[in-house]
């Protein structure tokens, strides 16, 4: 009883030992810092004009790991969709396929932990140039930070 009337001083205390400050400036990765050589990690390019199954074959193997969600998903425009996810590394490439006819609608490519203020740093990863009249580039912006992107969607043209 005659410690009480420091609780509250003790309690003021511990609160202000844990709190951190926060910043503004997110954290980007050194690995996809702009003006930084980035090596290609997927040859998306290639993989045109291949059904779901079969871009299986030229991604697996390797130092590729796939990761499969076959749980297919309703899209707001009425269609359904499922994923594979193949990682090199930190680097995902995300399909996404109609599965019932296995026909592949998109490619997104996104690195693990990083954003960067460039998205042709994430294009490079795929092989693609913003130029290339084959795809749809759709740059995805963080949420949090509209100025660094987060990965790149990319839509074969029919």
């Amino acid at each position: 009883m005659r410690y009480a009337s420091l609780l509250p001083l003790a309690l003021l205390m511990s609160c202000a030992a844990t709190e951190q400050p926060t910043s503004d400036k997110p954290a980007t990765s050194t690995a996809i810092s702009s003006g930084m050589k980035v090596d290609r990690a997927f040859d998306v390019p290639a993989l045109l004009g291949m059904n779901a199954d079969q871009i299986a074959k030229p991604l697996t193997g390797q130092s590729i790991r796939p990761d499969h969600d076959r749980t297919p998903r309703e899209l707001p425009t009425g269609g359904t969709e499922a994923l594979y996810t193949y990682w090199r590394d930190t680097t995902a490439l995300v399909v996404s396929y109609d599965p019932s006819t296995l026909h592949v609608n998109s490619y997104f490519i996104k690195t693990k932990h990083s954003l960067t203020p460039d998205y042709t740093d994430l294009l490079k990863l795929a092989n693609i140039s913003k130029y290339d009249k084959r795809w749809n580039i759709e740059p995805i912006a963080s949420v949090s930070h509209p100025q660094l992107y987060t990965g790149v969607k990319l839509v074969p043209k029919q």
